[in-house]
């Protein structure tokens, strides 16, 4: 099995993050996303760390979810 692994923000999820994704699990055959905490982003979030989690959480591309 080879894994990956995909780190951001997510907040306000569009077309660009899917593809990102997409292009991460063409590398391999399980997918990792690491969500970034509250505490570590500079600028005014509209989603919390456990609401983009959770969002993130629903798509099917992705296998797990930090």
């Amino acid at each position: 099995m080879t894994k990956v692994m995909c780190f951001g923000t997510f907040d306000l999820f569009h077309l660009g993050h899917l593809k990102y994704f997409q292009q991460a699990k063409s590398y391999g055959n399980h997918l990792t996303v690491v969500i970034s905490r509250d505490k570590n982003v500079k600028k005014n979030l509209v989603f919390n760390e456990q609401e983009r989690l959770e969002l993130i959480k629903q798509l099917k591309i992705v296998d797990e979810v930090i």
